[in-house]
């Protein structure tokens, strides 16, 4: 039989546009009294997850920033030094799933968004003067965080890794925009 209708093809419309998620990372050097300003800077950046070290706030919390619909995690055991935070915009918050602290240096979190599952982690290495001892264990724990995170799973990783790649990015023309400063360190050999 015939059929009745008609014989033309007809532009579906998408039922849902991609999600586009805006990521960073910023050192803080402290959150105290800083907090409704990182926020503002988020809103202005359409920044929706913001990793951020050196918060130095005590504690393994979360706290609502008050009229704004963002969300921070954070974490620091070493009285008044280090500390880590990932601050989430109030479209993503809610997705969040887990968050698993380790030290006073590196934070994750799990959110479902959509059909995918992001994986963020905040991390602050052990600056340059510090024991070779305290940098390996920093490595190290991080690793074992990256290492816990399915292969299914998309990994994003921002902070303050205290490396100075400097000017030349020679060999690394792919990730290294060549905007750097003076001479790279020992730690961003690594």
């Amino acid at each position: 039989g015939s059929s009745h209708f008609p014989r033309r093809v007809r532009r579906v419309r998408k039922l849902a546009e991609p999600t586009r998620i805006r990521i960073g990372s910023w050192n803080v050097g402290s959150l105290t009294g800083k907090l409704r300003e990182l926020v503002d800077v988020a809103i202005r950046k359409r920044v929706n997850i913001l990793c951020v070290q050196e918060t130095k706030w005590k504690g393994q919390k979360a706290k609502e920033v008050e009229d704004t619909g963002f969300k921070l995690w954070y974490t620091r055991a070493t009285p008044g030094r280090n500390g880590v935070g990932i601050l989430i915009d109030r479209s993503l918050k809610d997705g969040v799933v887990e968050v698993r602290r380790q030290g006073d240096r590196i934070i994750l979190i799990r959110l479902v968004v959509g059909d995918s599952v992001l994986n963020v982690i905040s991390a602050y290495a052990p600056q340059a003067g510090l024991s070779e001892s305290t940098k390996m264990q920093f490595w190290e724990d991080l690793d074992s965080m990256v290492s816990t995170v399915p292969t299914s799973e998309k990994l994003f990783i921002g902070g303050d890794l205290n490396g100075h790649v400097g000017a030349t990015n020679v060999g690394f023309e792919r990730v290294h925009g060549g905007f750097g400063y003076g001479s790279r360190s020992q730690e961003g050999r690594m």
